[in-house]
């Protein structure tokens, strides 16, 4: 599933899928609203390591358990690399990726690693659905793995990045494709 986030780490999209999972209108689900689907013991440790991940604008990943519609949970691994405007450099907010955890371990708790990101594969219910979603799951993939060749290539994998979560954006508000 992919989101999207502004600077202040309010969510402005979110896919389709995520009404299916959770209930939750995508409308209901923006700037903080998808705080109410996450599973009541993991929320203080997703809410607390987001707003850290904002403050310092790095990548990020988590393990916590979000609600079903049918009241059952299940683990998943959401994360995201900054993204930046390509001249500025100035912080616009997350193009992020919600994944199932496919551990089967009992024993599981919530966890967070600020500063680092390996996107999990999406599969079956968390796989994209629109070829927006797709392009979005490859370039956060390409973003992660290919932090080590330095910074020209991060800041033209985060430009596209940036077009990417406008256009995802256009998307969900049904706003007409603006002129170059």
């Amino acid at each position: 599933m992919i989101w999207v986030t502004d600077h202040k780490g309010h969510v402005t999209y979110i896919c389709r899928q995520w009404q299916s999972m959770t209930g939750q209108e995508p409308a209901a689900a923006l700037k903080m609203g998808w705080v109410d689907a996450i599973y009541p013991d993991d929320r203080s440790l997703v809410v607390e390591s987001f707003a850290e991940a904002c403050r310092r604008q790095v990548e990020f990943m988590l393990r916590f358990r979000l609600q079903r519609t049918d009241g059952t949970h299940v683990w998943v691994l959401g994360g995201s690399s900054p993204t930046f405007t390509p001249l500025t450099h100035d912080f616009v907010g997350f193009l992020g990726v919600l994944s199932q955890y496919e551990n089967e371990a009992s024993d599981l708790i919530a966890t967070a690693e600020i500063g680092s990101f390996t996107p999990g594969r999406a599969t079956g219910e968390f796989a994209p659905l629109s070829k927006l979603d797709i392009a979005a799951d490859h370039l956060i993939a390409a973003r992660a793995i290919t932090v080590e060749y330095g910074a020209d290539v991060a800041k033209a994998i985060d430009h596209a990045l940036h077009v990417l979560g406008q256009a995802l954006n256009r998307e969900q508000t049904g706003s007409p494709r603006t002129p170059h």
